[in-house]
């Protein structure tokens, strides 16, 4: 956490010397055409740049993101800002579920690992650039504390020195009227050699003992504009500020600047209301105090502050500034404001990430005639990136990518937004959300991504050992289906709604088993109606909302049920002959309750989004490549949707909706037959295709798939044409034309 204050304070810091060296140009440019207190106000606008963590962002901006700052710092001193990229086996990180569901985790913990062997040399640079980070913090937390500590003594002294002052016994008729000068004391002090000004809310003025009047009466008309202006808390607010950004020397010239500045300003509006004449005397007045300045704190306001040289100068040469000075005043500052306040963020992103061309999907909405790319980030394959596609662009992926190019228009998904993260997630229209990814639009979409899945590593590092797999539930709460809270985070992924309690190890909270269609209308009531407004960690809270849903979740176990046995088999087999030692009955039977949910009442496991008898077992594996019958009503809706999506792609094989006429064929049959028929339902697909093809190119032979073609070649095909041509070995289906 230091780390990250370290770098948000670095970035500030830049910020701030280039607004520093901005307020120096201006200064020299309008000296003497615009008030001082308009350059105070500037110097303030710099204090506020180097306090504010956040900026606005904009494509005008002219100062750099921050990313960009400390990548360009990289060298230097050691920042990286590259991620890590060793996965952990999630099993290890305490997080994997108890039912098939886990695959999704596993094959992403799986890339992470091949990932990590490829970039173990990256692991330690980066391990090397965050102990840098380390060791730049305990460096500046020292600084600072050292600084604080000096403003705190200077403090304690200065009251110390001061408790034998005594109150003014007459009063000075400065300005009856002025409210202020009638809420300051004011003292003498024989330890006193300059007059000043000191306190905070209660600011009191000082002035040696032995001062004539009429210099005192100059004196507390130049404190009171201090006060006026509210300088004695300005500056020691400027002095904390700068003590945290003590190693930048700009910080140093804008508080020395700022002090020099409002000393000025004071004279100005001393010198505004005097005559040439009570100029002269408060000039003298200025010289028989200037050379007592010895000693002063920084955080007092001594009258007789250096530049004496420079302030008299001002005096002799003042001239009221007119209306022009005060217009020139107030729009440099609102310049200053726009400009420094407002950091540049790039439009997309450097086509040159692009990592896998075959994974690259192009978009065109049929409205605008806008062309678009989603290409999976180079971080996380569960978000994509979006391009807008030019020809160049298009070049280059079309001569790097494996796969045919086609088109897909954009009215085929559906673009929702998280507006609590500012971040969208595109869903192909009809599919479940989790087939969705996260969008990234620009590079500032980008950032907000990987800080949450820093967000999850960073809160949550006892199970989420790296930032890679904090990807994974990033990717849940953008899309609704996860959240953090104060202990712990809940996210619902394939056949698992789960809470991880990092109060409760090592069973984590609590986890409830879901069937796909369970599942399905979960993550449809989520998706649609946002994070819950209940307590997530507290599964007593979730119960309405299961029950409105039909989600079983409390039902008796019965140990002689079939059901019951697989699911024990199972936890036995994947957690080892030992996977309940150590736990309770109860934790026993939670486990248990969890993991029977994807058995059905033989006992086979019930594959997720499947029905029983499609999981592929050692001793099935060798027969399920059998050809048998299949019923003519399924054989006819595989040839009709086979037809109209060859129509729709132009011969291209993806984004199908065959899927359904497979569940419709799984679902009528017995269960032993359902991996076979399966099985030759599949070729039946795959004649369907070939023959259509064929057609096809028969009609014109430069054909390829992805091109167009004229739609009557296969107009009058029928699924009794193709199959009359249809031979079988038991095991494939050829196609025998001749």
């Amino acid at each position: 956490m230091t780390d990250g204050i370290l770098q948000q304070c670095f970035a500030n810091s830049v910020y701030a010397s280039f607004m520093v060296l901005a307020v120096l140009v201006i200064r020299r440019l309008f000296q003497g055409r615009v008030p001082h207190k308009y350059v105070c106000a500037l110097w303030l606008l710099v204090l506020l740049r180097l306090i504010l963590p956040v900026s606005l962002e904009a494509d005008f901006g002219v100062l750099p993101e921050t990313s960009e700052i400390l990548t360009l710092f990289e060298g230097p001193i050691g920042i990286h800002n590259a991620f890590r990229a060793a996965g952990h086996n999630t099993k290890e990180a305490g997080v994997i579920p108890n039912n098939a569901g886990s695959a999704e985790i596993s094959e992403v913990s799986d890339k992470n690992k091949q990932k990590a062997e490829a970039d173990s040399t990256q692991d330690i640079i980066s391990e090397r650039h965050t102990t840098h980070w380390s060791v730049l913090s305990v460096l500046w937390l020292s600084g600072s504390g050292l600084l604080l500590l000096y403003m705190v003594l200077g403090m304690l002294l200065t009251g110390r020195r001061l408790r034998f002052a005594v109150p003014e016994l007459y009063r000075i008729s400065v300005n009856p009227s002025d409210a202020v000068q009638r809420n300051v004391k004011v003292y003498l002090d024989e330890n006193v050699e300059v007059p000043f000004l000191y306190g905070l809310m209660k600011p009191r003025i000082y002035l040696p003992c032995g001062l004539p009047r009429e210099e005192a009466e100059h004196v507390i008309r130049h404190e009171l504009a201090h006060i006026r202006r509210c300088d004695q808390v300005w500056k020691p607010l400027y002095f904390i500020v700068l003590s945290f950004y003590w190693y930048n020397p700009f910080v140093w010239i804008a508080f020395l600047m700022f002090s020099t500045d409002m000393e000025l300003a004071c004279d100005e509006a001393v010198a505004g209301v005097y005559d040439e004449d009570l100029r002269k005397r408060y000039v003298q007045t200025l010289l028989s105090v200037a050379g007592n300045n010895k000693g002063m704190g920084l955080l007092t306001l001594p009258f007789g502050k250096a530049p004496i040289v420079y302030r008299i100068k001002e005096i002799v040469n003042y001239k009221k500034k007119g209306a022009t000075g005060r217009f020139f005043g107030v729009l440099v500052i609102l310049i200053m404001t726009l400009v420094f306040s407002t950091v540049r963020v790039s439009a997309g992103f450097d086509p040159a990430e692009i990592a896998d061309y075959s994974l690259v999907i192009p978009l065109a909405d049929e409205e605008s005639r806008e062309r678009y790319l989603l290409v999976p980030y180079s971080r996380d394959p569960n978000a994509y990136e979006l391009l807008s596609l030019d020809e160049s662009l298009e070049t280059e992926v079309r001569e790097n990518s494996d796969e045919f190019w086609y088109e897909r228009p954009l009215s085929d998904y559906t673009i929702r937004q998280n507006e609590a993260k500012g971040l969208e997630y595109i869903v192909k229209n009809q599919h479940a959300v989790w087939e969705g990814h996260v969008l990234l639009r620009n590079e500032r979409d980008a950032r907000k991504y990987d800080a949450l899945a820093g967000d999850y590593a960073e809160l949550f590092k006892e199970i989420i050992p790296e930032r890679d797999i904090g990807y994974i539930y990033a990717d849940y709460e953008v899309k609704g289906l996860g959240g953090r809270l104060k202990k712990g985070f809940w996210f619902l992924q394939t056949g698992t709604l789960m809470y991880i309690d990092l109060d409760t190890p090592p069973s984590y909270g609590w986890r409830l088993g879901l069937t796909s269609e369970e599942y399905m209308r979960l993550e449809r009531q989520l998706s649609e109606n946002g994070t819950p407004t209940f307590d997530a960690s507290d599964f007593n809270a979730w119960k309405p909302l299961l029950d409105e849903l039909a989600i079983e979740y409390d039902f008796a176990l019965d140990p002689e049920s079939a059901r019951y046995r697989g699911a024990v088999e199972w936890l036995a087999k994947m957690r080892g002959g030992s996977w309940a030692e150590g736990m309770s009955e109860e934790q026993k039977e939670e486990q248990i309750r969890y993991t029977i949910k994807s058995f059905d009442e033989d006992g086979d496991e019930v594959p997720f989004m499947s029905v029983p008898g499609m999981l592929i077992t050692d001793e099935n594996a060798a027969d399920r490549r059998t050809i048998i019958p299949i019923p003519e009503e399924i054989r006819q809706r595989m040839f009709d949707l086979n037809k109209e999506e060859f129509l729709k792609w132009n011969g291209m094989s993806v984004d199908t909706e065959r899927s359904s006429v497979y569940r419709a064929y799984q679902e009528q049959v017995p269960k032993k037959d359902r991996l076979k028929g399966t099985w030759t339902l599949g070729q039946y697909e795959r004649i369907y295709n070939r023959y259509f093809a064929e057609a096809v190119k028969e009609s014109d032979p430069g054909w390829q798939a992805g091109e167009d073609f004229n739609p009557a070649v296969l107009a009058s095909i029928t699924r009794e044409e193709i199959e009359q041509y249809i031979s079988s070995d038991g095991a494939e289906f050829t196609l025998q034309k001749d």
